[in-house]
């Protein structure tokens, strides 16, 4: 056990030092909103207030907010605090290889349990624990609701359906997308009792014992149903996923994010799994059975959640292996199920687990590997074979058949003997390593904004330096060219400041689905800024250098030379009386 706690252990230490170093190359943020969001909502904790985004409510998993706001109360300023945050991430996403450990323990031994470990925590998906992001925590704790669930599958005692749904409440709390994990434990019990023979199979007597789920599933319908109808659910920016998908739609996305998933674990896994998948049923062990009824329920939950987010109008109709790498661990625990057996598989099996991924490959869209920085974000999976696609972007034949052959090659690697089977963890191994560092060499080269003339922080933070502590800024911009060439200026300003309150945009009207930055304000004949009809009051301003306000200048801070004002009244431009004027004024460099 001590050999186990010492791998365990240089396997966290490992992560947390490798992907926080990854992270420090990561200036400042580069998923601005996200970032923005849970940056406010974990400052506002550890000033021990509630979770806030700025000057709006909060509406996102509270989990993050709370846990971290102690390394944000003990950093020196913000620009420490952020900089902790990420070490603090990829310790959080490191940690999640000691629930997988035990996960895998259920079916495999000592060694490989521990290389399934390792490989949890070596996916690239933990690019987002350089991020100010709730991946981190969200990995670890859905790491944990699936032990806790697994455990539950094999002994569905009260006890332990309580501490199931406890740890899925958990990890609900972190991203609300893992509730789905919820409904996975009766799927995989459906699943486990199918496995025994028929005279074996539950009396009434057993399923009364299942109050604890009915109760909590049950509960919960209840409650989602009435905030639905009573037209007070905050769903935020996820409304479209509730309102706006078709099934045929998700059937198609959920087609196209099983492919994905082939791509992300290098195809053979998915290829293999078939065949894992009849071993287990024919063993039949509680433990298995277990296993195979959360590795179905959860798997297709999931792939069902992302599927209906990629197919409404905010996925963007594109891949989201973001929101499915919770899965990941499932997949490799099976894999390496079989791979340790060396069991003699059925060739129907291998031919089905080849006929999938044949199928899955031959009919993704291939512009769905999209090599975009911003897309490839959301599906990691993606960057290698873009990058392959890119080789000849010209002829795209080229490119599918590069991905077939990848299929052929994986299901002729099903096919070698029980011995040599652990060689084909080095595929997935390449694959990893490959799309990790494309995509984390990616993300440091967007956050590499040259804002700062120094790396004090003052200088960071120079509107909560120049503002006293009681007073809040408005940021006030105008869509011209001087806000095209100010944007991160004004985004890293807002990030490092915790003064910074409302941001008002002073622009023509947006097109239809384009998200903009802010509040949309309104300069009217006066000059006066208006927002839903009022007029601004703000006290302190801060504006690009092509706007001028009746003020006066108190400071200026980054290389873009952002100003701040002092406003005694109502917000007044100087020689601005529209937005169409604002729009057109153009960006004098320097500070005042």
């Amino acid at each position: 056990m001590r050999g186990v706690a010492a791998a365990l252990a240089a396997i966290v230490v490992a992560g947390t030092l490798t992907y926080g170093a990854l992270g420090a190359h990561l200036r400042g943020p580069s998923v601005f909103a996200d970032e923005l969001i849970y940056m406010d909502a974990t400052r506002a904790v550890a000033a021990g207030h509630r979770p806030v985004e700025r000057d709006r409510s909060y509406g996102r998993g509270p989990l993050y907010p709370v846990v971290a706001a102690p390394v944000f109360a003990l950093a020196a300023d913000d620009r420490d605090a952020y900089r902790a945050l990420k070490w603090f991430n990829a310790f959080l996403f490191a940690l999640a290889a000691v629930p997988v450990y035990f996960l895998a323990r259920r079916l495999l031994g000592t060694r490989w349990s521990v290389g399934v470990a390792g490989l949890s925590v070596a996916i690239p998906s933990a690019l987002y624990s350089g991020m100010v992001l709730t991946e981190s925590i969200a990995y670890l704790t859905s790491s944990l609701a699936l032990l806790a669930v697994a455990l539950a599958l094999e002994r569905p005692t009260a006890r332990r359906q309580l501490v199931a749904l406890g740890a899925v409440a958990v990890a609900a709390l972190a991203r609300p997308q893992l509730a789905v994990l919820e409904v996975a434990f009766p799927l995989g019990l459906g699943v486990r009792w199918l496995m025994l023979p028929a005279g074996s199979r539950p009396t009434l007597g057993v399923v009364r014992r299942l109050w604890p789920t009915a109760a909590a599933v049950g509960g919960l319908a209840v409650l989602a149903v009435a905030a639905l109808a009573s037209g007070h659910a905050n769903l935020k920016d996820y409304n479209d996923v509730f309102t706006s998908y078709e099934p045929l739609s998700v059937a198609k996305w959920s087609w196209y994010t099983l492919a994905g998933l082939a791509l992300y674990l290098a195809v053979v896994p998915v290829a293999a799994a078939p065949a894992a998948v009849l071993h287990l049923w024919r063993r039949g062990s509680a433990r298995d059975g277990a296993f195979l009824g959360l590795f179905l329920s959860a798997s297709v939950l999931t792939i069902l959640v992302v599927a209906a987010f990629s197919s409404a109008s905010f996925g963007f109709q594109r891949l989201h292996d973001r929101y499915l790498f919770y899965v990941v661990p499932l997949w490799l625990v099976l894999f390496a199920s079989w791979l340790e057996r060396g069991a003699r598989s059925s060739l129907t099996a291998l031919a089905a687990g080849g006929a999938l991924v044949l199928a899955l490959l031959a009919t993704l869209p291939t512009h769905l590997l999209e090599r975009d920085g911003a897309v490839q974000f959301d599906a990691v999976a993606t960057a290698l074979w873009a990058r392959i696609r890119d080789l000849d972007p010209a002829r795209p034949g080229v490119f599918r058949l590069v991905l077939l052959l990848a299929a052929l090659a994986g299901i002729a690697a099903l096919l070698v003997p029980g011995r040599l089977r652990p060689a084909l963890l080095a595929p997935l191994l390449l694959v990893f390593a490959c799309n990790a560092a494309i995509v984390w060499d990616a993300r440091a080269a967007d956050a590499d904004r040259n804002v700062y003339e120094n790396d004090r922080a003052s200088t960071w933070s120079w509107v909560d330096h120049a503002v006293p502590d009681d007073h809040a800024v408005t940021a006030i911009y105008a869509e011209s060219a001087c806000w095209f060439a100010t944007r991160d200026a004004f985004r890293w300003t807002e990030f490092f400041s915790e003064r910074i309150g409302p941001v008002i945009r002073l622009g023509l009207p947006a097109p239809p689905g384009v998200v903009t930055d802010g509040t949309n304000g309104e300069v009217a004949g006066d000059g006066t800024v208006r927002v839903a009809g009022s007029v601004l009051r703000p006290g302190y301003v801060v504006t690009s250098p092509g706007l001028q306000v009746r003020g006066r200048p108190v400071a200026h801070g980054t290389l873009a030379g952002l100003r701040l004002w002092r406003v005694d009244g109502p917000l007044r431009m100087r020689g601005v009386r529209s937005n169409a004027e604002a729009v057109a004024v153009p960006c004098s460099r320097g500070a005042p």
